[in-house]
């Protein structure tokens, strides 16, 4: 399920039914005023990067759910950053004006509190993926397994484009900045508005 301005596509595994009062969620975006600096200094073309920042702000928030489906299971046994992966109808339910790349938000799993979030949406091209995924990275540590359940998630703002790396720490360096924005940025209070949003309140129910 996709809950936002764009679309309303269910798959069967999701969600039966979207109360009206959280359709229609996409407006103005005026977070992302620091965008990822540190990725767009080493960037040739800092103008076309940060106007590719502007450009996908204008799409969000988005608000998506779908079941905790089994990845390729190397956030945590090769990168110590374990993430939680949406079934493949689930991406592809997500509107195409949403580009590949590592972005920032909310998340609930079941009925625990609202966490934190950086989520990548793409291939990886580190891995060079078959399938496109999305890996959300919660920022609170689950004790217990969380294949099955469910996951919502707030795509709040935008950090950067897919890239490539050189080497394993190169990307987990990459990643523990991501991390680290996305906790300052997240405690706006433009960004704390989204946690309170009814969509994490409402009960889901698998099909």
């Amino acid at each position: 399920m996709i809950v936002n301005g764009f679309s309303r596509k269910l798959s069967s595994n999701l969600i039966k039914a979207i109360p009206q009062s959280l359709i229609s969620c996409n407006h103005r975006n005026p977070l992302n005023r620091k965008a990822n600096v540190k990725f767009y200094a080493n960037s040739n073309n800092k103008g076309e990067y940060l106007k590719n920042i502007s450009k996908m702000q204008k799409h969000l928030p988005i608000y998506a759910c779908g079941e905790i489906v089994r990845g390729f299971g190397r956030g945590s046994k090769e990168l110590g950053i374990p993430t939680a992966n949406l079934s493949l109808e689930a991406v592809k339910a997500l509107p195409d004006s949403l580009q590949t790349g590592v972005y920032y938000g909310w998340a609930k799993v079941n009925d625990s509190d609202v966490h934190k979030m950086v989520l990548s949406i793409g291939w990886n091209p580190f891995y060079n993926n078959k399938e496109k995924s999305v890996e959300t990275h919660i920022l609170h540590e689950f004790k217990c397994d969380l294949y099955g359940r469910i996951l919502k998630i707030c795509i709040v703002g935008y950090l950067r484009p897919e890239q490539n790396f050189d080497s394993l720490e190169a990307l987990i360096e990459t990643i523990n900045s991501d991390i680290d924005q996305a906790k300052t940025l997240l405690d706006s209070v433009d960004s704390k508005q989204f946690k309170e949003n009814t969509f994490f309140g409402e009960t889901i129910e698998k099909s």
